[in-house]
């Protein structure tokens, strides 16, 4: 089942849908009340879906944790909220939710909301690859992708990370990406010994790593998460520890 992460304010409201998330099999990876709690558990845990209060009581609402969650961690998220006017609905639309669910809800309800982002989400990322290749080979120093009918050749030392896409692999370079069709396992395998797995979705170029803070890897101005299983082995391979 997919593992959740529960953003809300009320504990009692928090702790009863982590009650009834764990009857129906769901993995509750962590709650958070605000913004800022939700932070580390989004960097160190791998999420698959985010349920999330529209209005936390902080300064930052659960629509700025929303956009960031989407931005910067591609993870679906469903709004919970207890207000149904269109306001609120229009504000939250500009988050991307894949689900919205107002409160109070029935397990089915939660259950369904859950199931249908996850699966909305994958199809979203499905359509914007549509035009994606279909092979990869490798080459010395370079990778040939198939892109739109034909072999675009990409030298190694261009890739800054690669990223998990359903079963496609997304190719970063500087100022271009490619999308390929092979899973994020056999792209690094491919790719050889210049590039570190750090998290279930990413993996980068070595060389290219500028700083780590925390639970982030830098690449320039680009911020990537570490999870918790392969930052050791990070770390080694940079020869830090």
């Amino acid at each position: 089942m997919a593992k959740v992460l529960i953003v809300e304010d009320e504990f009692t409201i928090a702790m009863d849908i982590e009650q009834r998330l764990q009857s129906m099999d769901y993995e509750v990876m962590g709650i958070a009340v605000n913004y800022n709690e939700a932070l580390p558990l989004l960097l160190n845990e791998e999420i698959d879906v985010v349920l999330l209060d529209i209005n936390l009581e902080e300064e930052k609402s659960g629509i700025d944790l929303g956009k960031l969650i989407l931005e910067k961690f591609n993870i679906p998220t469903v709004f919970l909220t207890a207000y149904t006017d269109r306001e609120t609905f229009l504000k939250a639309s500009a988050a991307s939710p894949m689900g919205y669910l107002n409160k109070p809800f029935k397990d089915s309800d939660l259950d369904h909301g859950i199931q249908l982002a996850i699966q909305r989400f994958a199809e979203l990322k499905s359509k914007e690859n549509s035009s994606t290749s279909v092979e990869v080979k490798k080459q010395d120093d370079f990778i040939f992708i198939k892109d739109k009918g034909q072999l675009k050749r990409v030298a190694l030392k261009d890739i800054l990370w690669v990223e998990a896409m359903d079963n496609y692999t997304i190719v970063h370079l500087k100022n271009q990406k490619f999308v390929a069709n092979t899973f994020l396992k056999d792209m690094i395998h491919l790719l050889g010994d210049g590039f570190a797995r750090i998290h279930r979705s990413h993996a980068v170029a070595i060389d290219k790593i500028t700083a780590i803070e925390d639970n982030l890897v830098f690449i320039d101005e680009v911020y990537i998460t570490i999870s918790k299983s392969y930052r050791s082995d990070l770390m080694k391979r940079l020869k830090l520890v």
